[in-house]
């Protein structure tokens, strides 16, 4: 009965160990945030709850690299990605139409 315990405890340590380590890193990635806007620079107040939860905040950890993007800047960028994907679905609609024409012919 006792080995189990040990067992358990050592398990338990184990993911302990685990999570305080990957906390470790994701303290270390706000440490790299930066005070303004990545694209407009506007400035980032992290002391007001306005910013903190209406900002945009991406992290890429293969290139270590932390942007922040305030709420304009990223409508913006969501609607200029919504509109690339609208212009790509209607030319391959229209490349499939264009297609099934010269088949018919």
């Amino acid at each position: 009965m006792g080995s189990l315990k040990r067992k358990l405890e050592r398990k338990q340590q184990k993911k302990d160990k685990k999570l305080e380590k990957e906390m470790s890193k994701k303290m270390m990635m706000f440490d790299k945030l930066e005070d303004h806007c990545a694209a407009c620079e506007k400035p980032f107040d992290k002391k007001s709850k306005e910013h903190v939860s209406t900002w945009n905040v991406v992290v890429r950890e293969k290139e270590d690299v932390v942007r922040l993007y305030c709420p304009e800047c990223w409508g913006k960028a969501n609607k200029l990605i919504e509109e690339i994907q609208n212009d790509l679905r209607d030319r391959s609609e229209r490349g499939g139409e264009s297609s099934e024409q010269s088949e018919s012919e």
